[in-house]
């Protein structure tokens, strides 16, 4: 049985689809949480104008917010309830970030007007608002181009007001400043970030196949390439974990030496491959008559052992005796009839391995002086 080979780069490089549906994911997820926030930039902006604008533009501010806000909400909702696919639905969440961004600037046509300092302070929200916003949008950055697209085109707006308001052409020129700086870093920055998933993935996928490697080595470590059964090294195993048990709890167990009779007889006369095949054979007919609980290894060439768990000595030699007539009462493969000779030894407190290995062994060996084909306990 050849070894698996080691995992690769190359197999471990993740889709550029997953990567940029996991990055859009990511942004509709934070973008949702962050609009569940926007009510309290309301408030902030009702304070900072409260006594300063005319409560019926106050209100159709808040009446536009309101609006943006739940139209928002019910398209991130659609697409989380659709499965956030990019393709899809790339261009709902530009709405979403155009809608909100135009909100926002709605504060300059409608709230801004002849009073410089309160100009000034709205101004400044709004760039709190772009500043605020660059982190929601980082796994997705054209849409944060949309965002700042609308936010700014609704200022310009309010240069088209009789009289224009106080400082709106410079507010203008400052957020327009300001989000040419945000988009050029962030553009950079957002695509390490996409990076950093893409190695995520990576690394995930690697640690995958690694586990998935080191689980098949473990596996063709504890097993025998030829029966598929495991090997010495799982028999011991097995036997320490029983020992535990046996000294820890009083549980019995038995241990069954099989040896199949003048097995060298069938290579001479058949062949090694109708030997090989003898063997393949013998081992899934002895696990067909046992328990899941039981566990049948190979021991070595023709011989092999089998760990009976909670089993007493009287049904060890009853399960002894199914297993010997089982191989004998049919030929294992075409033309080719073998029998088997067992030896059974069970626990005795103060046991270890080698000493209940080497009495079944005994066993077994009496069991083939006697005449072959029998079953013997030790």
């Amino acid at each position: 049985m050849s070894a698996s080979p080691p995992p690769s780069a190359s197999a471990a490089e993740p889709d550029d689809t997953e990567v940029q549906r996991i990055a859009f994911a990511q942004c509709v997820a934070t973008l949702r949480r962050t609009l569940l926030t926007t009510p309290l930039g309301w408030g902030l902006v009702v304070w900072v104008c409260w006594g300063q604008v005319s409560q019926p533009a106050l209100l159709a501010w808040l009446g536009l917010a309101l609006a943006g806000w739940v139209t928002g909400h019910v398209l991130l909702l659609r697409i989380l309830r659709q499965g956030t696919d990019v393709k899809r639905h790339h261009l709902l969440l530009l709405a979403v970030a155009v809608i909100d961004g135009a909100c926002w600037g709605a504060m300059a046509p409608l709230l801004m007007g002849a009073n410089a300092i309160l100009n000034a302070s709205l101004a400044a929200i709004l760039c709190g608002v772009s500043a605020v916003n660059a982190p929601v949008y980082i796994t997705r950055i054209p849409v944060y181009f949309a965002q700042c697209g609308g936010l700014w085109l609704a200022v310009l707006t309010a240069l088209l007001r009789v009289p224009t308001p106080a400082l709106i052409d410079m507010a203008a020129l400052g957020l327009a400043l300001l989000l040419g700086l945000l988009c050029f870093y962030l553009h950079g920055i957002g695509a390490r970030v996409v990076e950093g998933i893409r190695l995520q993935l990576a690394n995930a996928a690697l640690a995958a196949q690694l586990g998935e490697a080191l689980a098949a080595m473990a596996e063709q470590a504890a097993t025998d390439a030829l029966t598929g059964m495991p090997n010495r090294r799982s028999l011991d195993q097995t036997l320490a974990a029983q020992l535990s048990m046996a000294e820890r709890e009083g549980r019995p167990f038995a241990v069954l030496m099989l040896d199949l009779d003048h097995f060298k007889t069938v290579n001479d006369t058949h062949g090694h491959a109708v030997g090989d095949a003898v063997l393949r054979a013998f081992a899934q007919r002895v696990q067909a008559q046992l328990r899941r609980s039981d566990v049948c290894s190979r021991y070595g060439g023709e011989e092999f052992a089998v760990v009976l768990a909670g089993t007493s000595a009287a049904l060890a030699l009853d399960t002894a005796e199914r297993l010997r007539l089982a191989v004998a009462g049919a030929p294992l493969v075409p033309g080719v009839a073998v029998t088997v000779s067992i030896g059974v030894a069970s626990w005795r407190k103060g046991d270890d391995a080698a000493g209940l290995l080497a009495r079944a062994d005994a066993a077994l060996y009496a069991a083939k002086r006697a005449g072959r084909d029998r079953v013997s306990a030790g």
